[in-house]
């Protein structure tokens, strides 16, 4: 009898993991919920001993907790290159933020990484007697979709996954003839404007501000949004100033180093090569000194550069969000109340703020769209505020045999 327990991304986004009865217990993902309203990162189940982890991405909602799995085992853990590589960057700089709350350390981390097997997308191969495909999620590199067939069950988890096509990636395709589907229901209630319209937004909001003589801030996650903004720049105007600080630099030479997980590497390329990786403390005081763009971490201005450059930018200056602030991060605060807090202090922020919707994740027409595609015995809502809406809306307009399960919950497949 196949089973999936739940351990996390519940009802809530972050901390996905799920454990999968086949032949095998397999792992799917193991992440942190790093920004909680208790203030502590909340992590998944550690009372678990699985035979084999399989990893969709790197995004520490999904990849953080795994070093932990290392303080008693050494099993094996399958994902993509681009997938292991970021990781190992996300897991050293998770260390160091969260040092004191984080129950794993280098030793745990040093033995992941030995334990570590490649995958490539379109690639099956087998854990026991479990079948196993990874296809591309659209996500961010080397993101992937798991589809796992055993015995006469086709089960297909989709981490996260976005099917419109970006700069950077083509999108993921759908799977069909799925038994069971466990998907993503993050933006269940509605659907993100169309990518196109959302560019020649961002484009106007910056030429208009650099124009003005002031500077384009955008606090940017450094894993995916940095990219696809340069990206997204860089296709419409060459000629603009573009600063890139934080970790986005590093791991946009990661995606560089994996060209077979973008859709344009070439384009990327040149999209790189044309802005200035900051490396110095001259190099900001240039970035704010010429009218132009600032892309820094981090995204939800919870920390990083972004934070310096906020107080020292001009008053013709701009704030763009690209993606989604937690509330009680700075972000939050700032698109909602006008304040950040640093080291303790309220500081009002007297700059325009603006919010675009880049998001990574698939809407609400992408996620009707992959489940009728799937045409799936039973859904398994995971990875949303609120799934349990949604589920009683698959069952009663769509007929299907939707759950969105509870913490803990042990589902019969």
């Amino acid at each position: 009898m196949a089973w999936l327990e739940c351990l996390g991304a519940s009802r809530e986004v972050g901390r996905s993991a799920f454990l999968l009865q086949t032949d095998r217990q397999i792992l799917l993902d193991y992440g942190v919920k790093i920004f909680d309203p208790s203030g502590t990162p909340k992590f998944p189940s550690e009372n678990i001993r699985p035979d084999v982890m399989l990893l969709s991405h790197a995004h520490l909602d999904h990849s953080g907790f795994v070093p932990a799995l290392y303080k008693h085992s050494k099993i094996k853990w399958f994902a993509t290159p681009p997938t292991e590589e970021i990781c190992e960057v996300l897991w050293l700089d998770s260390m160091k933020i969260m040092e004191r709350t984080l129950p794993y350390h280098l030793n745990h981390f040093k033995k992941a990484t030995r334990n570590f097997h490649s995958i490539l997308y379109n690639k099956p191969f087998h854990v026991g007697e479990t079948g196993v495909l990874f296809t591309d999620a659209g996500h961010i590199s080397g993101a992937a979709i798991i589809t796992i067939e055993y015995r006469e069950k086709r089960i297909c988890y989709t981490g996260d996954f976005k099917i419109e096509e970006t700069e950077l990636h083509k999108g993921a395709k759908t799977v069909s003839d799925v038994d069971v589907l466990i998907i993503e229901s993050t933006y269940a209630d509605r659907d993100h404007p169309p990518r196109r319209e959302l560019e020649r937004q961002l484009l106007a909001e910056i030429d208009e501000t650099v124009d003005n003589g002031g500077t384009v801030l955008m606090p940017a996650f450094s894993l995916g949004r940095t990219q696809e903004i340069i990206s997204v720049i860089r296709k419409y105007d060459r000629s603009v100033p573009v600063f890139v600080d934080g970790m986005g630099k590093e791991l946009s030479r990661i995606y560089l180093k994996y060209p077979g997980y973008l859709k344009n590497a070439k384009s990327f390329r040149k999209a790189l090569e044309s802005v200035t990786l900051i490396s110095s403390i001259q190099d900001r005081r240039r970035a704010t000194s010429i009218p132009g763009v600032i892309i820094s971490s981090a995204g939800m201005m919870s920390g990083g550069p972004v934070l310096e450059y906020l107080f020292n930018v001009n008053k013709e200056s701009k704030i763009i969000f690209t993606g989604y602030s937690v509330e009680g991060t700075n972000g939050w605060r700032l698109l909602n109340e006008g304040h950040i807090v640093k080291d303790g202090q309220e500081l009002t922020v007297d700059l325009p703020v603006e919010y675009l919707d880049f998001s990574a994740h698939a809407g609400r027409k992408d996620l009707l769209k992959f489940i009728k595609d799937a045409n799936p015995e039973k859904v398994v809502l995971i990875h949303g505020d609120h799934p349990e809406i949604f589920a009683e809306e698959l069952s009663r307009e769509f007929g299907y045999d939707a759950i969105a399960p509870l913490l803990g919950e042990r589902i019969e497949l």
